[in-house]
């Protein structure tokens, strides 16, 4: 959703009315705003009135390859939370279960309500790391193991 919207925007020229986007995503202005705040958290979109604009780092991510986005997301993670909790974890680590990250989170101050389910951790960093290729996953084990990366 991040990366259609941020294409859409790039797409009318880098800023556009929130309810454009919508449109053009053939969604609910609803749905979007939480994908939108996770955009901005990122710091890949600024929205001030109504309108949603592209960062310097939204237009560097628009026109990088897929395995440059990549890297820009994994940067942009280490600065929000649960990820950076979730970075110092995979800097202390080489290998670690999901209840293990679900503890360590559990401890961070001011984290929202769906953070405190382990099962939306689970799911979160499937999506997340998975695609930033921070780790791999074992399924029969349920761990998550560092990816050296080179």
């Amino acid at each position: 959703m991040i990366t259609g919207i941020i294409n859409v925007i790039f797409d009318h020229g880098g800023r556009a009315d929130i309810a454009r986007i919508a449109i053009n995503l053939q969604s609910d202005v609803d749905d979007l705003l939480p994908v939108i705040d996770v955009a901005e958290a990122l710091g890949l979109v600024k929205v001030e009135d109504g309108d949603i604009a592209l960062t310097e780092l939204g237009r560097e991510f628009v026109r990088a390859r897929s395995d440059q986005r990549k890297l820009i997301l994994r940067d942009a993670l280490r600065n929000v939370e649960p990820f950076a909790t979730i970075f110092k974890l995979v800097e202390e680590r080489e290998e670690f279960t999901a209840e293990e990250l679900f503890e360590e989170i559990s401890e961070v101050k001011g984290l929202s309500e769906e953070y405190r389910n382990p099962d939306e951790i689970h799911r979160m960093l499937l999506e997340w790391l998975l695609y930033t290729e921070l780790v791999e996953y074992d399924g029969e084990e349920k761990t998550f193991k560092v990816k050296k990366i080179s």
